[in-house]
């Protein structure tokens, strides 16, 4: 099984040792201390004395991304001390790994590493092959993404490989690579600890890789699903359905793959080789993505979006379970019941605030259960056509707070973290009794809510849907009925964490 290695690295002696210390305390199996860091001459009998994990000793050159600021000459010779010192791992750039040929004796691994910050070579291969001329225990490479070809290319290296090989995309387009390298062999994987250091772009942290992704339980045979969008660092979803997986024993697993506007097609094509059983499908694809699908189900066809994807017999399959969980969430605020033979929903007035995809999906759901509805976009052109299309009514993004309604739903993401102090309308908008409804989830309890509380509105939070519409395509995902408590559990804790990790 492939492991956690969680880096460190402090300006002090003494912050070093302590935050050594709470990563293991933390679960950290192995520990990759970045002398570099420190800024005085390293102590290594000091730091080295009483090891509470194994060990990959690293002494990174400003030039592969590094802060050390001695000479080279008294680098290597740290190098070679922690050697003799028995570390598990010593991290050697390709030029260092020639000029410290491996000892007669000791037990001390060579991790012979490429790091390129600018952008991944076209020919990986070749890079191996100047690694392996360093005699590698492990061959590390790591070089910027710049696109998902990039990315791709990386792991169909690694999945070739026969030597040992840590091989990854750094940068928000790689940062699924982390994850995936279990899949492919790799021995471990790097995590940061402390919250404010950031070692490497797009490094997740231990937390997360053992508790959102369940890493060291990740084998060849794990099949892999991913929620695609841009931004997507803020995505519950793979903590939400790989917590699912595991709960019922499903060997899955969830990655997010940030896939910036106007790229989906090529991303997707380049990615395809990985056969990614499911996507979740959120901002800006929901309506991107709906071209690419060969087939789909009604609710697609109707709302022009799509938030569930599944391959099946080499097709992409649309669904759109935000369509469903988005009227069980009104219709229970109001009283009534998705099996109702009227529904609650009926001759209700509806303002909609926003016209992407999950506006789509909800102005067409509650047009069909009878509801009036008014869409209401800051691009106004957008909102219109969106209106022409459902059959409502569009007004202008200043009229909002005066339009008079029983409902008001944001479907913007007005109000999102870290924007947490907005509300997409003002206080004079809100009436008693009224229905609010954000499709937000992160805060949950948003400005927009807060103000429908004090207003005593009824309020409908981003999470109740979230929920919902996730327990949805777990049922598209794995043919089985989803764990929903286990679900709302992990969002709320997400969202409300008791301590950081």
């Amino acid at each position: 099984m492939s492991q956690i290695c969680v880096t460190i690295g402090r300006g002090r002696h003494a912050s070093l040792l302590a935050e050594w210390k709470a990563a293991a305390e933390a679960g950290a199996q192995l520990v990759e201390l970045r002398i570099d860091c420190l800024r005085r001459d390293p102590d290594l009998k000091r730091i080295l004395a009483n090891r509470l994990t194994p060990v990959v000793f690293t002494i990174r050159r400003g030039a592969d991304g590094g802060l050390w600021r001695g000479d080279e000459d008294k680098r290597r010779k740290l190098i070679r001390e922690a050697i003799v010192m028995g570390v598990e791992y010593v991290d050697l750039e390709v030029d260092t790994s020639k000029e410290i040929p491996r000892p007669k004796f000791g037990k001390t691994q060579r991790i012979v590493s490429y790091h390129n910050f600018q952008k991944t070579p076209a020919k990986i291969e070749e890079v191996a092959e100047e690694i392996a001329k360093g005699d590698p225990d492990v061959t590390k490479i790591a070089c910027l993404a710049r696109t998902h070809g990039d990315s791709s290319r990386m792991l169909a290296f690694a999945s070739k490989t026969q030597t040992p090989t840590i091989a990854l995309c750094m940068g928000p387009l790689g940062q699924f690579t982390r994850i995936l390298g279990a899949k492919f062999g790799a021995p471990f994987t790097y995590a940061g600890f402390n919250p404010d250091l950031t070692f490497a772009p797009g490094m997740p942290r231990l937390g997360e890789m053992k508790s959102d992704y369940h890493y060291d339980e990740i084998d060849r045979d794990t099949e892999v699903y991913a929620v695609i969008g841009d931004p997507i660092g803020h995505s519950l979803s793979p903590a939400i359905h790989n917590a699912a997986f595991r709960h019922l024993g499903l060997n899955k697993v969830l990655v997010p793959i940030q896939i910036p506007d106007g790229v989906l097609k090529e991303s997707l094509a380049a990615l395809s080789w990985l056969d990614i059983k499911g996507m979740s499908v959120t901002i800006p694809h929901k309506e991107a993505i709906v071209p690419l699908l060969q087939a789909m189900d009604k609710a697609v066809e109707r709302t022009g979006s799509c938030n569930t994807v599944l391959k099946q017999d080499g097709k992409l399959v649309g669904h759109n379970t935000d369509y469903r969980a988005a009227l069980v969430s009104l219709e229970r605020a109001l009283g009534g019941s998705p099996e109702d033979e009227n529904s609650a929903l009926m001759d209700k007035q509806v303002l909609l605030l926003g016209a992407g995809g999950v506006a789509r999906s909800i102005a067409f759901g509650i047009s069909r259960r009878g509801a009036g509805v008014t869409i209401c976009n800051r691009d106004e052109e957008r909102g219109v056509k969106l209106a022409e299309e459902v059959g409502c009514k569009a007004i202008n993004w200043s009229m909002r707070a005066g339009t008079p309604c029983d409902i008001i739903i944001n479907a913007t993401p007005v109000g999102m973290h870290p924007n947490v102090d907005d509300s997409p309308v003002p206080a004079a908008a809100f009436k008693p009794n009224m229905v609010v409804f954000d499709t937000v989830y992160r805060p949950e309890n948003t400005l927009f809510l807060k103000l429908g509380q004090t207003h005593e509105c009824v309020t409908i939070t981003g999470v109740d849907m979230f929920v919902y519409q996730a327990a949805l395509q777990f049922r598209y995902y794995t043919g089985k009925d989803a764990p929903i408590d286990l679900m709302r559990e992990v969002v709320r804790k997400k969202l409300n964490p008791a301590k950081d990790d």
